[in-house]
């Protein structure tokens, strides 16, 4: 067997084992944590005494809550809704702001040391110009750290094939997610080559593809055993641009 076939085998393999786990309730060993917890560990130690956070579409539920910041933290929550802001418990923020992130808010540009998002910017418009926001939104030095789902991951392609009027009753009963908590997506460039043009205005821009989308497909065994052969197939053969969701850790 040649190098190139012993690869291909071999992922082959991989896959299989990967959808044979899946069937035994057992997921590869990139599901050994929460799924936040990466993003955790890039966002949660930028918060310091001082240090002036945007948290970016959180609505009524901010990223990081009160009790988990540290004490003089100045944190301001940007959101679309006005109404979703106002149903976050109190002191969830020290400042509101009603506005699109796609919108550049003159009054913002150079205001913060750090930007937190936590699955909000596949909901934008235009991933371009919220990320060019974003970047004058920060002082020289700020940093963003982002997560958000990908365009061509398989949950990501569901979405954009299923009429926007199905979509909050689908997400209920397949996913127990409340119709309220249920907005449009637009995934905009949200993959690997898109993305690291778009970050060529920073310092640096760092993506980080996640193929971890296995969660979702938790209602059937079956359905996420077939899910994660697709998956490891992707990983193994480097297809990033199909990954489930991604990380982008950045400096202006």
């Amino acid at each position: 067997m040649t190098g190139p076939q012993f690869l291909g085998e071999r992922r082959r393999r991989s896959s299989l084992r990967a959808a044979q786990g899946a069937l035994a309730h057992q997921l590869p060993a990139r599901y050994d944590h929460e799924h936040r917890d990466l993003f955790d560990s890039y966002a949660k130690p930028l918060l310091r005494s001082g240090t002036v956070v945007l948290d970016v579409g959180a609505g009524r539920s901010p990223t990081f809550p009160e009790a988990g910041r540290p004490p003089g933290c100045v944190y301001v929550g940007l959101d679309l809704s006005g109404s979703e802001l106002a149903a976050a418990p109190d002191d969830s923020y020290d400042e509101c702001l009603v506005s699109d992130v796609a919108t550049r808010v003159p009054s913002l540009v150079g205001r913060f040391d750090t930007i937190i998002s936590w699955q909000v910017l596949e909901h934008v418009r235009s991933m371009p110009l919220a990320m060019e926001n974003l970047r004058t939104y920060l002082r020289p030095g700020g940093q963003l750290v982002a997560h958000f789902s990908g365009t061509l991951g398989l949950f990501g392609l569901l979405s954009r094939a299923v009429p926007d009027r199905v979509t909050p009753a689908l997400l209920e009963k397949m996913f127990n997610r409340p119709r309220s908590m249920t907005f449009p997506a637009y995934y905009d460039r949200c993959w690997v080559g898109a993305l690291t043009r778009i970050g060529r205005s920073w310092s640096s821009f760092q993506v980080i593809p996640r193929h971890e989308g296995a969660r979702y497909f938790a209602f059937s065994r079956h359905v996420q055993a077939a899910y994660l052969a697709y998956e490891e197939w992707a990983e193994q053969n480097g297809h990033d641009n199909l990954a489930s969701y991604y990380l982008v850790v950045a400096t202006r």
